[in-house]
């Protein structure tokens, strides 16, 4: 009995122990986060409606960790960041995506303005004291930015003493139909010192100082024509991130250091995915490899272990030019979990364009390295040489460029290695490969390396020449910036910066190249045909919000492709940027019944009845056939329409989309002004 006393006792002792050992900031911590969340939930209004709440830690930067907090139910989901102090750093609203088949697109019911008003609003509630320390960044290429008809995007620059900063700002989107606020976002840098403006050098001084210090390189530049890629001679700024101390005259480190970019090869844009039956033919014909040899050079040359899987293959394609491409989806497989990520091969060559190894990125956060850099250099080195001894000839290693934060935190080691031809470098050629310091394992790896001519560097205007037509009448803007250093402490320095600084000289002909340039496809036009057309108003409002047609005429008359077609009314289901995207489209519309896969004919006309099927399955509508006149038409010639549209069309006419009245013309190929007509119609309904 004594002892069985004498064992209770004990473990009463043992349990008190335990209780007291536990960290009281345990508890508190979690009651603050507690009360942090009520808090949030009053602010935001986020009501008990939602079925799953979850909540972990992150850390953003700089060691500052944020607790992300989600709640969802089947029609929506809210996301909300806060910062350590219970600030509301981030949130997100999202109830679109849950329903993959939803209608299109509206014309605002806010304007622009009202919008601004609305995120000016909630910068208040969350943030009243920074709200006359920021300024609307409005776009400066308004010929180029269309309005997105799902919500309008507001950027907020930080101002001290009338001057800008651009290290922290807010982000905020507004719904354009319902005037709330989809999206918020801060980057907002506590204790920092900001200098006055006195005493400071003239803008004159500072463009001398600049002038006098700056540095070009001439190297290839390569652009993208309509047939093909073309290298051409021009001198760029070296030094991209060096500013002018507006105090002391110095030139200092606080931009963003440029380095060599390398990103996946050949561009996916326009490349259209290729059928069964072409991808046999191809490799049946020895053009292209197979699937299988696609998937095991990656996985020989990664050297993937048994839990990575090969989960699907996609051949893509741009016939004109004679290049396809392998996508390859590989899984990899940790017990119930997995992750994957998509690789790309060049179909023709079989080399490895890029890779990442899913699921693995944070593998190795805290432990030792047990590899040097000098150990997974030599890593790199072996493995180009392996895979390509010709392009490895032609190389220069650029060392230690990369020396992000991210990359260190990760521990991992980057590698970047640029091509060189007639002893320049070659813009976008090389690869770079990042490796894990622990594994000693391929973390991602890019190649691009396109076949193209490179014109001997001869005959070209003197780099004191470039560097003048490069600043010409350009002004220095005064501005705050971060001082790029190693140091904690975060130095704000008052600079003048250079901004068209990532602008190229041509060496031949002098020219300043622009990226405006390239833009100019998808630019909001003034097209010199269409003061005639009974679509003139449609056009020009539509152009607002979306991409048309290429070129100054807008050819009313001609009768549109059902690619043409497909990309408007894509357009008004997705986001305006996709609308080069053909092949994603396509695949959209397939995957969402608005198009069959046997219907698809790209260079095909559309009639006009096909148009409206085509608009009414994009509302998710697919109605019965006119079984026994069901479907009551008002068309004088109502009969001629096929008896399994009839219900599409009476669809189309509730919805306002068609008038109803006199002739529909149902066989008549669709124009160009009566499809612009029906995509505005979509966009104006009121339901």
């Amino acid at each position: 009995m004594k002892k069985a006393k004498l064992k209770v006792l004990m473990f009463v002792m043992i349990l008190t122990l335990l209780i007291t050992s536990i960290p009281l900031n345990g508890f508190a911590e979690e009651d603050s986060l507690n009360k942090n969340i009520q808090k949030v939930k009053a602010l935001l209004k986020i009501g008990d409606e939602y079925d799953y709440f979850d909540k972990h830690q992150y850390e953003r930067s700089s060691d500052k960790k944020v607790t992300s907090l989600s709640w969802s139910n089947k029609d929506k989901h809210i996301s909300v960041d806060i910062d350590e102090d219970g600030n509301i750093v981030g949130y997100w609203k999202n109830e679109r995506t849950i329903n993959r088949n939803t209608k299109p697109f509206r014309f605002p019911k806010i304007t622009k303005k009202q919008g601004e008003k609305v995120a000016r609003d909630f910068i208040k509630k969350l943030y009243p004291d920074i709200l006359d320390k920021i300024i609307y960044q409005d776009e400066d290429n308004a010929a180029y930015i269309r309005n997105d008809l799902r919500e309008y995007n507001y950027s907020f620059t930080r101002v001290e003493k009338d001057i800008p900063f651009y290290g922290n700002n807010v982000y905020i989107s507004v719904d354009t139909q319902t005037g709330e606020v989809n999206s918020f976002n801060i980057n907002w840098e506590k204790d920092l010192k900001f200098e006055d403006a006195k005493n400071i050098i003239s803008k004159d001084e500072a463009k001398k100082i600049y002038k006098d210090n700056m540095d070009l390189e001439l190297l290839y530049k390569v652009k993208e024509t309509d047939k093909n890629m073309k290298s051409y001679l021009a001198y760029s700024v070296k030094e991209t991130d060096k500013t002018v101390d507006a105090k002391t005259k110095d030139m200092i480190s606080t931009s963003y250091i440029a380095t060599y970019p390398v990103y996946g090869g050949m561009s996916h844009r326009n490349m259209e995915k290729i059928s069964i039956e072409e991808e046999n033919k191809l490799i049946n014909s020895k053009k292209i490899i197979g699937r299988k040899e696609s998937s095991e050079k990656i996985i020989n040359t990664f050297k993937l272990g048994k839990e990575y899987e090969i989960e699907r293959h996609k051949l893509l394609g741009d016939k004109e030019k004679d290049i396809y491409i392998w996508e390859v989806m590989i899984m990899k497989r940790v017990g119930n979990h997995g992750s994957g990520t998509g690789m790309s091969v060049n179909a023709k060559t079989g080399e490895i364009i890029d890779f990442s190894d899913p699921g693995s990125w944070n593998d190795a956060e805290n432990e030792e390295p047990k590899y040097s850099k000098e150990e997974l250099l030599e890593k790199a080195k072996k493995l180009i040489k392996n895979n390509n001894p010709e392009n490895y000839k032609k190389l220069e290693y650029i060392g230690d460029e990369d020396t992000s934060s991210f990359y260190n935190e990760k521990n991992m080691s980057s590698f970047l290695f640029v091509r060189k031809e007639n002893d320049l470098k070659v813009e976008n050629h090389g690869y770079r490969i990042v490796f894990n310091n622990v594994t000693g394992k391929v973390q991602s790896y890019n190649f691009n390396w396109s076949d193209l001519e490179f014109e001997s560097p001869n005959n070209i205007i003197e780099k004191d020449e470039a560097k003048e037509i490069l600043l010409g009448d350009k002004e220095l803007v005064l501005e705050y910036q971060l001082e790029n250093s190693e140091k904690e402490k975060k130095n704000v320095k008052l600079v003048y910066d250079f901004k068209d600084r990532y602008l190229a000289v041509n060496a031949k002909n002098g020219e300043i190249i622009e990226n405006r340039r390239l833009m100019e496809k998808a630019a909001i036009k003034g097209y010199k045909d269409i003061e005639n057309s009974f679509a003139k108003n449609q056009i020009n409002k539509l152009q607002e919000y979306i991409v048309l047609f290429e070129g100054e005429e807008f050819k009313p008359k001609q009768e549109i492709t059902q690619k043409e077609f497909v990309q408007l009314l894509g357009q008004t289901k997705y986001r305006h940027y996709f609308y080069e995207e053909t092949d994603y489209i396509y695949e959209r519309f397939v995957d969402e019944g608005i198009l069959k896969e046997e219907e698809k004919n790209m260079g095909g006309k559309v009639t006009r009845e096909e148009a409206i099927k085509y608009i009414v399955r994009a509302f998710g509508q697919e109605p019965l056939e006119d079984l026994k006149g069901i479907y009551k038409l008002e068309y004088d010639d109502a009969d001629k329409i096929s008896t399994k549209l009839k219900g599409h069309i009476a669809i189309a006419e509730g919805l306002g989309l068609i008038s109803g009245k006199g002739n529909f013309r149902p066989k008549d190929n669709l124009t160009r002004e009566e499809a612009v007509v029906l995509i505005y119609n979509i966009l104006n309904r009121d339901i």
